[in-house]
């Protein structure tokens, strides 16, 4: 399969997605008269997801792009991206916010770098910082607690 068609696939699903959506958030009834009410930002969503779709599917259809050939290390990326993710979800409630948010931080950055960019103790600052503002930023700004995990204080 081209990459012509599968942009034009997946065009396509995102444009069917749109629309489902939009029809979906069409149901919600605001509670108050005279309200926009809570179906009014999914709306909105989804007409962003059509607008996008239509232009992702004209740029497709236009492309005129030399068939490009993947490499074994985009797939192998795709997959381990896949499985951190997996990793965190089901770490999440155990070791808690800031540990499993830093390990999934730092494998995902080191997996999206290549030999030549890998700087592992830049990649942990960037990890432990994040981790650390996206937590205070919840537990003291807006007072929403997060796991703990084995990292109690």
């Amino acid at each position: 399969m081209t990459d012509k068609v599968k942009n034009i696939i997946c065009a396509v699903s995102f444009l069917v997605f749109g629309i489902f959506v939009f029809y979906q958030a069409s149901f919600i009834k605001p509670i108050m008269a005279r309200d926009l009410g809570s179906g009014f930002m999914p709306q909105v969503v989804a007409v962003a997801i059509i607008a996008l779709a239509i232009l992702a599917l004209v740029l497709a259809v236009q492309s005129k792009a030399p068939e490009s050939t993947k490499e074994d290390s985009d797939m192998k990326g795709g997959l381990l991206t896949v499985l951190c993710i997996a990793a965190y979800v089901i770490l999440y409630d155990n070791l808690g916010f800031l540990l499993s948010t830093f390990l999934y931080l730092f494998f995902q950055i080191l997996i999206l770098s290549n030999e030549k960019n890998r700087k592992i103790p830049m990649f942990a600052v960037i990890a432990v910082a994040t981790s650390v503002i996206v937590y205070a930023t919840f537990v003291y700004a807006i007072g929403m607690p997060l796991p703990e995990g084995v990292l109690s204080f």
